[in-house]
This record gives structure tokens, C-alpha cells and sequence, in this order.
């Protein structure tokens, strides 16, 4: 099979490689679409600590079984599928309460084992136990279902928020995940504010109708929230950017009571965040932080795609071939447009592409 094989810093070569062997419980995915995640690109340019090379990064994919292991479910053969990544053992504390993406001897398709930018991907039987695999619904196309697995981070994230109708939601940054999280802020009845540093990026989601487009400016848009409620901030502010200058204003621009999803994290050689406790304190902020999903938040991300309330086809925006895959690259860090997604047969998804009008095939 052909596979985008990472080899260190800076090199990701399209090579032939053999197609995964998968054992009893396992199943093997022909891969139909897979996204390309700002986690991918930062392994890409700067390395992980956790990832060793050689391996096959992605992890925001979607496929059909083409083969099913002895003692996996029979019926999964030929089923149109996704998976959560991020296995857990089944047995600690956290797995038993469901925060399986917690646990400390997890496993994560992509990171520490073989992951979806090729033609197949080997889904291992602890996997398939333990609820990661899910059936794409049939009126979700394969493209919108790549997008499950970060919505399903989404999904975890505004699972403590408690947000709701009246509440006013403040989104610090409008790349795909942004936008991901001002989806489900809308469906949730929030009223919905989208800030960012680029004008041209927020003109670009114009069409999606969110309450205010802030452009950031010099305090991180903290006055321009506070004008829009009347004084008192945003209930809930999600920072999805990561800087610590954005996390800075984020709480400075949360109302008494809010409540602050610190979403992304801050690089490695960041200076650590100054953090103003008094204005926590004396506000009752409550800070929370978000880190991958479960296998449950996958099936509620999987219905906000089936039912609508977060418009996939919006979000997607340009596709490549896998052998065009270093384009793919380039254009995330370019940030353009919103979510890259990787085709590993695109010969077959002629029918898929046709469904989504802001995407755009693109070929070097």
C-alpha cells in the first residue's frame, strides 16, 4: 500500500510499504479521507516527544472495514466506520468512568502506533472492545465523517462548560477548531462571539452567522466583548488559540461567575502563563482544560454531523490526493482556509466531493 511515512523533522516521504497484517480482534480500514490536525503539522515541523519515527501520522479519518480479525464482530465487515483514537486500557480509574482519552497507559492511533495517512489502517481489538469504532450514519458522507474526531475534542471540551440558551460564548481563534466549538455553542443556544488577529479570517466565516466578528487588536478583544455585553464579559470563553496572550485575555474578558476552556495548549519553549488569581478570585472563574476525546463524545459528534447542528460541509475546505500530502501541509500552515483532508483514493470520492460546495480538489 502507499503510505505517508514519517522519518523525522521535516521529512514525510509517500512510500509503498506493506498493507497492516492484523490479528484476532483487530480489523483493517481502507482509508477514505483523512484530516490533517495542527498536531500533525507541529510533529511534522518541530517533532514530538511521544512520537517515534518511523510511523504513519493522522488520525482524523474515516473508512470501511476490509477485513475483520477472528473474534471481532462479523458484521462489521464492509461497514463504513470511524474510531477514536485514543485507546485506554479498560481498567484504571479513568476508563471505568469513561474518560478512557485520560488514561495513563493509553494507547493513540497516529502517535504510538500506525496511523490513517495511507491507504489502510489497522484498528487494534482493544479498540473494537472498548467502543472506539463507530458506524458512520447513512446520510453522513465519508469527507463530513473525518471530522468526527475533532469535533469529538470539541464535544469533551464543552462537555463541563454547561453552556446553554442565554448564555453569550466568547471563541478566541477562527481556524477549523474555533469554528468547531462556535458550531456547538450555536446549537447549544449560545449567543456566539468569534475573535481572531486576522481580519481576512474572520471575513472568510462571515457567512456563518455568528452574533459578532471581533478582530482581536492590541488587548486581545477584551474591550470589544465587554462593549457587545453591555459591560459584563462573555459567560464562557473557549481560547483556542495557543498563546498565552490570548489566554490572558480570555479571562480578562470573562463575566463574574464564567466560566474559561483553556482548549489549546502553549509550545514547549513557551514562557510559563501569567496568571492574574486575583481576577479569578474575586470573579468566581472557573478554568477548565481539554485534552482529546473518548469514545462518547465520537458518537455525539457523529449526530451533530448526521442532524446538522454543525455544518461539516462549511468546514472543510480544500482536499489533496495522499501523494500530494506535503501540499496538504502547506496549506494548513498557510492557514488556508479551514480543515485539509487527505484523500488516499480520491478516484472513488467523486461523489462525495460533489456534496460539498466549499471544497476545493487541490492538485500541484
Amino acid at each position: 500500500m502507499k503510505a505517508a511515512i514519517y522519518h523525522g523533522i521535516g521529512d514525510m516521504r509517500v512510500e509503498e510499504c506493506p498493507k497492516p497484517r492484523i490479528r484476532a480482534g483487530e480489523l483493517l480500514v481502507r482509508v477514505r479521507a483523512c484530516a490533517v490536525c495542527g498536531g500533525d503539522l507541529r510533529t511534522f515541523r518541530h517533532g514530538h516527544p511521544k512520537i517515534h519515527p518511523p510511523v504513519i501520522l493522522g488520525h482524523e479519518f474515516a473508512g470501511v472495514v476490509a477485513e475483520v480479525g477472528a473474534d471481532a464482530p462479523s458484521e462489521l465487515m464492509g461497514a463504513r466506520t470511524v474510531a477514536a483514537p485514543a485507546i485506554g486500557c479498560g481498567a484504571c480509574a479513568y476508563c471505568r468512568a469513561g474518560h478512557t482519552h485520560l488514561c495513563g497507559a493509553r494507547e493513540t492511533i497516529g502517535f504510538s502506533m500506525d496511523g490513517a495517512f495511507a491507504e489502510y489502517v489497522r484498528i487494534p481489538a482493544r479498540a473494537v472492545q472498548l467502543g472506539n469504532v463507530q458506524h458512520i450514519p447513512d446520510d453522513v458522507d465519508d469527507l463530513s465523517a473525518a471530522l468526527t474526531e475533532p469535533l469529538a475534542c470539541v464535544v469533551n471540551g464543552q462537555e463541563a462548560l454547561g453552556i446553554g440558551t442565554g448564555d453569550t460564548v466568547a471563541v478566541i481563534g477562527a481556524g477549523p477548531i474555533g469554528i468547531l466549538h462556535a458550531e456547538l455553542a450555536r446549537a447549544a443556544g449560545a449567543r456566539v462571539l468569534l475573535l481572531n488577529r486576522s481580519a481576512q479570517r474572520l471575513a472568510d466565516v462571515h457567512d456563518m452567522g455568528y452574533d459578532a466578528y471581533i478582530e482581536t487588536g492590541a488587548d486581545g478583544g477584551v474591550q470589544a466583548v465587554r462593549d457587545v455585553t453591555d459591560g459584563r464579559g462573555a459567560d464562557v470563553v473557549i481560547v483556542t488559540a495557543g498563546s498565552a496572550a490570548a489566554m490572558a485575555a480570555g479571562i480578562a474578558m470573562t463575566a463574574r461567575m464564567g466560566r474559561v476552556s483553556l482548549f489549546a495548549g502553549l509550545p514547549q519553549d513557551a514562557p510559563p502563563l501569567p496568571l492574574d488569581v486575583n481576577l479569578i478570585h474575586y470573579r468566581q472563574i472557573a478554568l477548565h482544560g481539554a485534552f482529546s476525546s473518548a469514545p462518547r463524545h465520537n458518537a455525539r459528534a457523529l449526530e451533530y454531523i448526521r442532524s446538522g447542528q454543525v455544518r461539516a460541509a462549511r468546514i472543510l475546505t480544500h482536499a489533496v490526493a495522499l501523494s500530494d500530502i506535503a501540499h496538504g501541509f502547506d496549506l494548513v500552515e498557510q492557514r488556508a482556509g479551514l480543515r485539509v483532508v487527505v484523500l488516499p483514493h480520491p478516484e472513488e470520492m467523486a461523489g462525495a466531493l460533489a456534496q460539498h460546495p466549499h471544497l476545493r480538489m487541490e492538485t500541484i
